[in-house]
């Protein structure tokens, strides 16, 4: 049965800081804090949890047609639109996928830390913690929490 949902992102990204140095809590004015709500369609097919939906990336001319999916502790996004991408997030591993936008393609690796899954009768809660490297260079920590509240 589809569903219509409120799905509301928000991720900090937080600089890697050289050897040695502390790392930068998730709330230091140093971090990238970015943040969208849009309405979606939320559908379960056995384990699997799914959400479709659009959204529109800051500076992109169109919007992106997104689909999350969760089973268990692995959540995969998707994105296309002007710009394709396939994350997967699942603690202790790494996943490189090619990330196009209309610049040019560059490789992505996510190398996830922490996955967090919570469900309400209200609302889905997933948390992820991940580190991001761009043609295999490391250039961010990050964190993204992502609602998906019934509506």
């Amino acid at each position: 049965m589809h569903q219509n949902v409120q799905i509301v992102l928000q991720s900090v990204q937080r600089p890697i800081l050289t050897e040695g140095r502390e790392a930068l809590s998730w709330d230091s004015p140093q971090c990238q804090q970015l943040g969208t709500e849009t309405i979606g369609e939320y559908y379960r097919k056995g384990d699997s949890h799914y959400c479709l939906y659009e959204e529109q990336p800051e500076g992109w001319e169109q919007p992106a047609r997104t689909m999350l999916k969760w089973r268990g502790h692995t959540i995969e996004l998707q994105r296309k639109g002007s710009m394709i991408t396939r994350m997967v997030f699942e603690p202790g591993n790494s996943y490189c996928s090619p990330y196009r936008t209309p610049y040019g393609e560059l490789l992505m690796e996510t190398e996830t830390r922490m996955v967090r899954v919570r469900e309400t009768p209200r609302e889905i809660l997933l948390v992820v913690e991940y580190g991001l490297k761009l043609d295999r260079q490391p250039i961010s920590e990050n964190r993204m929490e992502i609602r998906v509240r019934y509506l």
